[in-house]
């Protein structure tokens, strides 16, 4: 089978995103299956076999002007799914396509399907009337996506996602009618390599984020849930690992990480948060490996990769119980949820996790157990492969 995914950059190395970690490993197991995969992307960082670029810049466009407000009329992002249903289509020609798996963005999924009749799935990653959050809401560009992608995909037969929250919400948002609808899990596996944590060789007074440092991933629920546990703790230490994609404060202000740690942090407790950026998803192993404990606190999300690794590596994990966290973080068996955007519950839920080292062991162990089981690519592909099944027999 021919399988092509879109993916909005490659590779992973360069891009630890969710849809891009998503598309490396459903690759990786199908094409150890025997079958071909080939990849569109907006933004390709080293040329590759069956990995086609469409146009070089745009994700980076359509990134900024979500963040900072855009022209309602910038058409060119809107209507970009025939640009890369052009160059789905030249492919396609010599050497057909099977199926055809995408993201809700934009609706472009729409574009493609109609341009090629190529059988075509829907895989939710984040529909923007569920990701985006507060002023990102209020773009007029933002409208539009939002009103795209529902017209979309009341036109897919084939819609599958990894939280069945995301998945009810979005038939029940839009009226949607698919022929298969189905909860599938993300695909996760880690090298060989990728140290798993243990209670006996990790620095017991070590927190650790990863994310964006923006307000969707709640990094400024973080920094203020550290400053009221260091108040306490004078040895407690923060390791703050993502981009830099600021915050908006009550007066409408853009706060970079360094800025919001002023205004959020007691000067006592600044020096003890030690801001890495980003980084490549093999040093962020080892940090875990660590760190006491992984804190996760999106205002929403899907299903965490961040969460998904930090389980897999064993590490005792506090979550967010946003969108469909709740449905593998498991509260009080693989990791601890905190109410979303309750700084006084995420603080209390680490305070939980720091006053008993045995019991977050036990957490860890378990939710290794449970991620391995059952998000493991085989598995995955095994679910994901009925439905591509059932897409070509439905024909484009």
């Amino acid at each position: 089978m021919h399988v092509a995914f879109y993916s909005p950059a490659w590779p992973l190395k360069h891009h630890p995103n969710g849809v891009v970690t998503y598309v490396h490993w459903m690759r990786e197991e199908l094409r150890r299956l025997g079958h071909r995969v080939s990849i569109f992307t907006t933004l390709l960082d080293e040329p590759e076999a069956d990995v086609y670029a469409v146009e070089g810049s745009l994700g980076l466009r359509v990134r900024s002007w979500l963040r900072l407000g855009g022209d309602p009329t910038e058409r060119k992002i809107l209507e970009w799914g025939r640009r890369l249903a052009a160059t789905v289509l030249s492919v396609h020609r010599r050497v057909p396509i099977d199926v055809f798996e995408m993201e809700e963005s934009f609706g472009w999924m729409a574009d493609v399907q109609a341009a090629t009749s190529i059988p075509t799935v829907v895989k939710l990653h984040g529909p923007a009337f569920l990701s985006l959050i507060e002023e990102e809401l209020e773009t007029p560009l933002a409208r539009a996506k939002i009103e795209r992608e529902g017209r979309a995909l009341r036109r897919m037969a084939c819609v599958t996602s990894p939280a069945r929250h995301t998945l009810d919400e979005t038939i029940a948002r839009y009226g949607l009618t698919p022929v298969v609808a189905r909860h599938i899990d993300n695909p996760l596996s880690l090298p060989a390599s990728t140290p798993v944590w243990a209670l006996d060789r990790c620095d017991r007074k070590r927190l650790l984020f990863v994310g964006r440092f923006d307000k969707r991933k709640g990094g400024d629920l973080v920094l203020r849930a550290f400053d009221a546990l260091a108040k306490i703790d004078h040895s407690l230490q923060l390791t703050f690992v993502g981009p830099d994609g600021g915050v908006i404060d009550s007066q409408g202000r853009r706060l970079c990480f360094n800025d919001a740690r002023t205004t959020l942090c007691a000067e006592s407790t600044r020096s003890r948060i030690d801001y890495r950026g980003g980084l490549d998803p093999q040093k962020i192993y080892p940090l875990r490996a660590e760190a006491y404990l992984t804190i996760l606190a999106s205002r929403w999300e899907n299903q965490s990769y961040a969460a998904l690794e930090a389980m897999a590596q064993g590490c005792p994990l506090v979550s967010s119980d946003a969108g469909g966290q709740g449905e593998f973080v498991v509260d009080g068996s693989t990791g601890l949820l905190a109410q979303t955007g309750s700084v006084d519950d995420l603080r209390r839920c680490i305070e939980t996790m720091l006053h008993d080292s045995h019991g977050a062991a036990e957490l860890g162990r378990r939710a290794r157990d449970h991620v391995l089981a059952q998000f493991s690519p085989s598995v995955v592909v095994a679910k994901t492969m009925e439905v591509y099944e059932a897409a070509i027999g439905m024909g484009g």
